[in-house]
């Protein structure tokens, strides 16, 4: 390919709406199990988008089946099929998807437009090389695409007008011969040339057919019977005046909503919509090759109430099944006040992602048993499951006396660092409170180390002398006691070595 050659993929999506449906309704009923609602809409039976205008926008396989065509009224379509099932169309939420699916494609394209609000152009030239051809290029584009879910219809060409036609009319071609594109251009019936209806009308009186027709009379005679219209269009089919496009940026914060398909109460059916959510947060993720370690999620409902669920990763997670662990095991401590009737999530803390290293024999010590968290995933599930203030850490005080001497502070939260040697003999569990020896027990123990004075707390008028002794009980066990030196008769037991 000539470096001076430009080319145009063109992506027309046909049905994005009623494709999100099919994705939604899909990981819905997979997850959580529902299968049934008072809104519940089946997929399997006549379903049609309707446009304010009272048309058939969008129609689903048994929906045509049932005899209905795209731009049919609803009176027509409701004689014919008393079953059909009907959902408004939402411009503004099919505009939301194609801005979705940019900034997914955006990874492997840096000139991206939107055209309308069913389609994507992408400007091939500067990447073709970078992808080492043609064909390794469009197999990336491929594959997000059948991530996405959508059904799409493309073509190539020069000009981004050219490449819609094409595409629009469903050849699917991804060609980088001016010849062949040229070739399936000229074939196009003029009914399809998105010519405006008034400049049609005119050409069909003189008895044009085909693009071919048009394209053989001189340019100069076509201007001069059909005005700057005309003019306008050749342009644009030719190349010869380039095409106004707004290329769209990349997003700086990952922020998603998606409305439900019926109103849910209870937590477990979301879990079917999140996992479309997290998808999504891991495409963005996988793009910037981050960590996510803190999510927000709002569960939105009628009345504008909503519940707030703050997600937290210790480690840092990218994919979506880990996340949608972390959530499932908070949304079975949560009790819906209303029915959720949208969901959104933001990404509220990220970082680098690092190569994560495994030993040698990881495989084969993983073989055939459930799957191994690390230390940091297993503190995420429990704080998500028990909650974040129920997960704790024990930590050190700089005090002699065993009660003392440590406590417990939030999971890894920082700690101070403590003077002194800790290599002293202390048991492995204490005893709280320490539990009194009567003489008949203090007979049968054998001594083996002590006494150990320890003093503590006559700075704070809390005077405490104790001398403590390793012993062992007629059963074996290994005992930590004490005599408190204000009462030295009595002997305490303080604590059990393991």
């Amino acid at each position: 390919m000539s470096e001076r050659m430009e080319f145009w993929l063109y992506l027309y999506f046909p049905q994005l709406q009623l494709d999100k449906l099919l994705v939604l309704q899909n990981t819905t009923t997979a997850l959580s199990g529902q299968n049934k609602s008072n809104n519940y809409l089946n997929l399997t039976a006549p379903l049609a988008i309707v446009g304010a205008d009272h048309q058939l926008l969008q129609l689903n396989s048994a929906a045509r089946q049932a005899g209905l065509t795209l731009g049919m009224g609803l009176a027509s379509a409701a004689s014919l099929c008393h079953q059909l099932q009907l959902v408004p169309h939402q411009a503004e939420q099919e505009q939301q998807q194609l801005q979705q699916l940019a900034q997914l494609l955006y990874q492997y394209c840096g000139d991206i437009a939107l055209q309308t609000d069913t389609a994507l152009v992408l400007k091939l030239s500067p990447m073709l090389a970078l992808y080492g051809g043609a064909m390794q290029f469009w197999q990336q584009i491929q594959q997000v695409l059948q991530q996405a879910g959508y059904q799409y219809h493309f073509a190539t060409a020069q000009q981004p007008l050219v490449a819609r036609l094409l595409a629009q009319q469903g050849w699917d071609q991804f060609l980088l011969q001016k010849d062949k594109i040229q070739q399936q251009l000229k074939a196009l019936p003029l009914q399809q040339a998105q010519l405006p209806e008034k400049l049609l009308e005119q050409l069909q009186r003189l008895g044009l057919a085909r693009l071919d027709d048009l394209l053989k009379i001189p340019q100069a005679e076509l201007v001069r019977r059909f005005g700057v219209e005309m003019l306008q269009y050749l342009q644009q089919l030719t190349g010869a005046k380039p095409a106004l496009l707004q290329f769209i940026q990349p997003v700086e914060q990952f922020e998603q909503q998606l409305e439900l398909l019926y109103e849910m109460e209870r937590s477990d059916q979301l879990l079917g919509p999140l996992k479309h959510l997290f998808g999504l947060l891991q495409l963005y993720l996988q793009q910037r090759d981050q960590l996510a370690y803190q999510l927000e999620l709002s569960l939105l409902q009628r009345q504008d109430q909503q519940q707030q669920l703050q997600l937290h990763s210790a480690q840092g997670e990218y994919q979506s099944k880990d996340w949608l662990k972390i959530c499932e095991l908070q949304l079975e401590r949560l009790k819906l006040k209303r029915p959720v009737i949208q969901l959104k999530l933001i990404l509220r803390r990220c970082g680098p992602r690092y190569a994560q290293y495994n030993p040698l024999f990881a495989g084969n010590l993983g073989a055939g048993k459930e799957q191994l968290y690390s230390a940091l995933q297993l503190l995420s599930l429990l704080q998500a499951r028990l909650g974040k203030e129920q997960v704790k850490s024990p930590c050190l005080h700089n005090d002699l006396l065993p009660e003392q001497a440590s406590s417990y502070a939030a999971a890894l939260e920082p700690q101070t660092a403590i003077a002194g040697s800790l290599a002293a003999v202390r048991p492995a569990f204490l005893v709280e409170p320490p539990l009194t020896l009567d003489a008949e027990q203090q007979q049968q123990l054998q001594l083996h180390y002590g006494p150990e004075r320890l003093s503590s707390g006559w700075w704070q008028q809390q005077s405490q002398h104790r001398d403590y002794y390793v012993a062992q009980n007629a059963q074996g066990q290994w005992l930590w006691l004490y005599r408190d030196l204000q009462q030295p008769e009595q002997l305490y037991l303080q604590g059990y070595f393991s």
